[in-house]
């Protein structure tokens, strides 16, 4: 092969893959009376003379249709032929065609075909498909996605129905702590991305690499058995059904941060990119913890001290804009009835923030007494968030019924972090701390599946296999933390009023200066699952479907720590020299500070504070099999089974107190479910549902490690003899699906738990943990509606209020937890569930005019308040007071929807998030309004869960500011 028909070749894939101008048709086809998807239909173009038939998803495609208007018609044995009209294709465009067929009621009559619409059809099968969802569930699309200010995918999840998020990355689901929920990604599951606490982190994720996503909020045997709130779908783009490749780019702008004054340190040159170079890895010369342990306060200690490069200067610059990036192409080769397809995608983004924070302590030890302030400090954060995201998908389609899909995302996330700390650790005390720390946090998870979808016609047998790998590390390298003081900021004596550094004696490391920290967090999760259903009939009105399946994970993680403080060398005869003390963060831990220093006083040494427990390494392996089926009678549809889960659990650290903890739990559990659906008729149902579901600890809940936040001062400490928590869910709800993507559901739940895992707080030295309660209740009731504004205002003169649509969701929540007994002298009794929010709203107005190209949409989020840290045995509980956010976003296209530009405003409210002691004082008079409106949405009349700023105590509080981002997309 010469090298010319080489360059040939290459030039005519290029050509193809960037100048195709030709357009396509895309869509699905379901059963109209159960919404099943119908493989082997048979689809022609009836102008063209183009056919190709369902795959086994009921799916359909045909590319490089010229542009025009052409009738399609479906048709397939047993059922009545259909043709749609005025199915209108664009140059270099998809047009998507979702419609529905109806089985025939007497073969012996003569077959009428059905007439419609192509606009009035995807309409319908929408409308069918959300109507006969085996489980009760709520979710967005690529499409509505694309038309939100969202850039990660945990600002996507704000949307969806009884959904709130935390921390701006946590999800609460039905008001309920982010433990109780399950991830998937392309049907594998996801790993906890943080060491602290059971949750996945969505921020990681960015919006743009999102198909959709769905959060199925009952249970169905085929799903894991692993969640109370909800398993969260996450599906990343496939192979596109055209050939396309875009390129957007961004900028925005924080009313507090962009352009103000910004705090950094030295790091690495690959920052920017979302990880460590290496530069602040502990130096290869750094022994061992054990070997290091050997030399603690000797000369060599002193020696290995000079190994360290690091700088500790904070530096002055300015904040720079956010900036954001992203690029796609997709592209498929057709091989006769073979398909082969590849989608690429890279993004990337940086984001700035400044945030002030004001800290309290109390004493509230006193319950008869009002609190006594212990102690006030000031923070302010400078951070830089970068967010690298790529994305890598292949599928080979054999044939219309079996093809093999190849999905991988690989996400990278930073958080670069400057803290300096203002305040008194005593606030009768004259002395003023000043204290900083550098805090670089890497994550970077890759997740890869091999999918095969198969349907074998004459028997009706459908298959669906998956193997899967996840791996995630997350890593601390160098976290330094450094703390001054001042004697008497009032003083003539400089000694004084200078800050002085606080370097402890060897063996002395809390609340002292010159502490660093490294760690590394690896987890991978492998298996595979196996699935297969096969429908049939008993007679002529008992339809049935049977589903079985197999499932197989392993997870294994493995964590280490390793703490060191710079601390007083002391040598026989030397004598410390406290003037380096007075030296600034830049000079004083510099080589010639360690040791024997050139005057022949003593300078520093490097002391490790490595304790047994700060690494350990965990497994677990889930064995779990699955019957299920579904039977449709008329107007009755019930889908019931029973998943059999298989647990394996173990846990190995040291602990310098109680021994080794070796811990190995083994479970089996049978969690039967069922979802009954009655159709009042074609557009409303009745669902009833009741499952049972589990909630296991946390490698990190269980692990005897702790860890101190700088940025909370709280230590977390985990429990080994932590219980995994059962549940029994009850769910009923009513749909009313109108018509035109219109819909309105109420819905009630009850779920009760036996054995819940909460946060608690133990403020007497500060630390974190983890308990299970005796047991709790939880219901609630769910309301969402989604209408267009037509529906409401109608006008024979005008089309306008088609362009808006308006939506919105309700989910109102009482919870009690049984905590007798748990907390020693503690006399509570009972409370609100931790991390249980009250109340989850959502709301958006949209208007979307697609002949002139302009969309402008607002949406509303806002929760309750909620315990954020239970009450412990000497003091109440920590609550975070509820935040309403509001975005805008207006989008316009140009030159034939090949240019869009967007505006987003994010956070236009800025309120601010405020932490607070609860004193449970009343704070609105008895009778009035707002003591009515309080007992719906928090339960008691005269809100004493709420926050006041007069009776309660601040804990803290944080501001926020307004984001503003412009960017533009073009489409080649």
């Amino acid at each position: 092969m010469n090298m010319k028909f080489i360059y040939t070749f290459a030039l005519l894939m290029i050509s193809h893959l960037f100048f195709g101008q030709n357009s396509s048709i895309s869509g699905s086809v379901v059963d109209e009376s159960n919404g099943g998807a119908l493989p082997g239909v048979n689809v022609i173009i009836k102008d063209k003379k183009l056919s190709t038939t369902t795959d086994s998803d009921g799916k359909f495609v045909f590319r490089n249709v010229a542009s025009g208007s052409y009738d399609v018609e479906f048709s397939y044995i047993g059922y009545v032929p259909k043709i749609i009209s005025e199915v209108i294709t664009k140059t270099n465009e998809i047009t998507y065609l979702n419609t529905t067929i109806a089985e025939s009621k007497n073969e012996l009559n003569e077959v009428v075909i059905t007439r419609t619409k192509a606009k009035a059809e995807s309409i319908k099968s929408l409308l069918v498909a959300q109507k006969n969802s085996i489980t009760v569930s709520d979710g967005i699309s690529a499409e509505s996605i694309k038309r939100t200010p969202d850039r990660t995918t945990s600002d996507v999840l704000k949307r969806v129905s009884g959904v709130s998020i935390q921390d701006n990355k946590f999800v609460i689901i039905r008001g309920l702590n982010d433990r109780y929920n399950t991830a998937l990604i392309n049907g594998a599951p996801l790993p906890s991305s943080e060491p602290d606490r059971k949750a996945f982190s969505f921020d990681i994720f960015p919006a743009n690499m999102l198909d959709n996503l769905v959060i199925t909020k009952t249970a169905s045997p085929d799903l894991p058995g692993e969640f109370v709130g909800g398993v969260i779908q996450i599906n990343t783009k496939s192979v596109p059904d055209k050939n396309f490749q875009s390129i957007t780019i961004g900028s925005g702008y924080n009313s507090i941060t962009t352009f103000k004054s910004k705090k950094e340190y030295e790091g690495s040159s690959t920052d920017w990119l979302g990880f460590d170079n290496g530069a602040r890895n502990l130096p290869s010369t750094i022994p061992s913890t054990k070997d290091f342990e050997a030399l603690n306060g000797k000369p060599e200690a002193a020696a290995i001290a000079k190994s360290f490069e690091s700088d500790w200067a904070i530096n002055e610059t300015k904040f720079k804009p956010n900036t954001g990036f992203q690029y796609s192409i997709g592209h498929h080769f057709d091989f006769g009835e073979k398909v082969f397809g590849v989608l690429f995608s890279v993004s990337h983004s940086i984001t700035n923030n400044l945030n002030e924070i004001a800290r309290n302590k109390w004493d509230d030890s006193n319950q008869s007494l009002p609190s006594v302030l212990l102690e006030t400090k000031n923070d302010i954060n400078y951070s830089q968030q970068v967010l690298t995201g790529s994305l890598a998908n292949f599928t080979m389609k054999f044939d219309e019924n079996n093809s093999i899909f190849l999905k991988n995302i690989l996400s990278i996330n930073s958080n670069d972090l400057v803290v300096e700390r203002t305040g008194k650790n005593d606030v009768n005390d004259a002395r003023v701390i000043n204290s900083n720390v550098r805090w670089f946090t890497s994550n970077m998870i890759y997740s890869g599946q091999l999918n095969g979808e198969h349907y074998f016609t004459k028997p009706k047998i459908k298959v669906f296999w998956s193997g899967f790998y996840s791996n995630i590390q997350r890593t601390i390298p160098n976290l330094r933390r450094n703390v001054y003081i001042i004697a008497d900021p009032n003083s003539t004596d400089p000694k004084e009023s200078s800050p002085r550094a606080i370097i402890g004696a060897p063996g002395n490391s809390s609340d002292y200066g010159g502490g660093m920290f490294f760690s590394e967090n690896k987890e991978s999760i492998s298996g595979g699952k196996f699935d297969v259903s096969k429908k049939f009939d008993i007679g002529k009105v008992l339809n049935n479907e049977i589903k079985l399946g197999g499932y197989i994970q392993n997870r294994e993680r493995d964590f280490f720590a390793r703490q060191f403080f710079y601390s007083q060398y002391q040598s026989i005869g030397g004598i410390y020299d406290r003037d380096l003390e007075y030296l600034t963060d830049e000079f004083i831990f510099k080589n010639e500070n360690m040791g024997m220093l050139s005057s022949g006083k003593n300078g520093f040494t490097l002391y490790e504070y490595t304790k047994k427990e700060d690494s350990y390494v965990a497994g677990s392996k889930l064995n779990a099999a699955y019957v299920m089926l579904d039977n449709r009678y008329k107007k009755f549809r019930l889908i019931w089974g029973v998943r059999v889960e298989d647990f394996v659990q173990t846990l190995n650290a040291d602990t310098q107190t109680e021994g080794v903890v070796d811990l190995n739990v083994k479970k089996t559990d049978y969690l039967p479910s069922a979802n009954l659906i009655f159709s009042i008729n074609s557009k409303q149902n009745l669902r009833f549902s009741y499952s049972k579901t589990l909630n296991r600890p946390e490698y990190r809940e269980l692990a005897p490690f702790g860890f101190y936040d700088f940025t909370t001062q709280f230590f977390t400490q985990g429990n080994p003899d932590l219980k995994r928590a059962s549940v029994q869910n009850y769910d009923f709800r009513y749909e009313f699906y109108p018509s035109k993507g219109q819909l309105f559901t109420i819905s009630y739940f009850i779920k009760k738990f036996k054995d819940p895992i909460e946060i608690i707080q133990q403020a007497i030295n500060n630390t974190i943990s983890y308990a299970n309660a005796n047991s709790a209740v939880n219901n609630g009731i769910e309301l969402e509606f989604r209408v267009l504004l037509s529906s409401i205002f109608t006008s024979e003169n005008t089309t306008v209020f088609d362009d808006f649509t308006l939506f919105s969701n309700l989910a109102i929540i009482k919870s009690k937890a049984d905590v007798k007994g748990i907390n020693g002298a503690n006399p509570e009794i009972s409370r609100t569930m931790q991390g249980q929010s009250p109340y989850v709203f959502n709301a958006g107005l949209q208007y979307m005019n697609k002949e002139n190209g302009l969309i402008i949409s607002a949406n509303i989020n806002r929760a309750g308040n909620r315990i954020a840290y239970a009450s412990s045995e000497n003091d109440p509980a920590i609550w975070e007071k509820g935040r309403t956010f509001l975005d805008i976003q207006v989008a316009k296209s140009f030159n034939k929807n090949k240019l869009e530009l967007k505006f987003n405003i994010q956070n236009i409210l800025a309120q601010d998030l405020i932490f607070y002691q609860n004193n449970y004082k009343n704070t609105a008079e008895y009778g009035s309004l707002e003591t009515l409106a309080n007992n719906i949405f928090t339960g008691d009349f005269h809100y004493e869960d709420g926050y006041n700023s007069t009776d309660d105590d601040l804990f803290w509080n944080q501001k926020f500011g307004r984001s503003f981002s412009l960017s533009a997309t073009y489409n080649f």
